[in-house]
């Protein structure tokens, strides 16, 4: 997709769906998000942008630490995501700022100190040119940190599903590895060098395994299944080959073997990315 289709995309039934599974998604990347927020490191007073911020998740997390002396700004391109932002930031009384932008073209404000992303990045149709303008936009010495998806094969919570219903689905055409999209950014040598083409300097990649929780509850089966149906390469083959009511059996059979003490978790791998401008 170019920028121009996701942002149809996001503004569609997925930023909705995304609403609705807002607080399962934050869970499910508690560990993510954890390690993300001690890699940037915030300050009070400094002012941060969070890239594809989606329900506010990390920009919220951000504004309480900057304080009343620092800024928070989340971009993002879903409408529906930033209304529940908003809401939540409303609720702590919380004065994060949350725009509708594509954040490879806005400019309203410069100088940030740090600017941060939880899997807001991989989707640039020019990945190069959008971390230039972000260059752009960082103070001297500014900050670059963000979480994106190692290759699938270590992220099991991605590749089960797909494989326990590849009987159903019909048979998957090769796609683009590069293109945007969750692993887009899974060679990390891909992503250095078009970093510091870029202009960004002191380039690290992290890599931080974790364990993806998808269910708990009462019925964590039940609830691993429905969120795999809902978030996830295997949702929209699913959706789209109209196979809901087979997949669901055959899928609770592949997740029981990951329920443990009450909660199916799946494993997942990110790289957690630090870079200076």
């Amino acid at each position: 997709m170019n920028n121009a289709d996701q942002i149809e995309y996001w503004n569609g039934k997925v930023g909705e769906t995304w609403v609705s599974m807002q607080e399962r998604m934050d869970l499910a990347l508690t560990p993510v998000t954890g390690a993300l927020l001690a890699a940037a490191n915030p300050q009070a007073g400094e002012t941060v942008l969070d890239i594809g911020c989606g329900a506010g998740e990390t920009t919220l997390a951000i504004d309480a630490v900057v304080g009343e002396g620092g800024h928070a700004i989340g971009l993002d391109i879903s409408e529906p995501l930033l209304a529940r932002a908003r809401e939540r930031a409303e609720a702590l009384l919380c004065e994060a700022e949350f725009i509708a932008a594509d954040a490879s073209k806005w400019a309203d404000e410069t100088g940030f100190d740090l600017i941060i992303s939880r899997f807001g990045v991989m989707f640039f149709a020019d990945p190069q040119a959008a971390f230039a303008h972000l260059h752009s936009l960082a103070a001297p010495g500014g900050r670059l940190v963000f979480a994106c998806w190692q290759p699938a094969a270590r992220n099991l919570w991605a590749t089960l599903p797909l494989i326990a219903l590849a009987d159903l689905l019909p048979s998957q055409a090769a796609s683009d590895p590069h293109a945007p999209g969750p692993f887009a950014f899974a060679d990390a040598g891909r992503v250095a060098t078009f970093l510091e083409a870029a202009g960004w300097h002191d380039l690290a990649f992290h890599s931080v395994p974790f364990e993806m929780m998808i269910g708990a509850g009462d019925d964590p089966i039940t609830q691993a299944v429905t969120f795999n149906l809902r978030i996830g390469p295997a949702a929209k083959a699913v959706r789209e080959a109209g196979i809901g009511d087979a997949a669901r059996p055959q899928l609770a059979a592949a997740l029981q073997p990951f329920l443990k003490d009450g909660e199916v978790r799946l494993p997942g791998a990110v790289w957690l990315v630090t870079a200076r401008a």
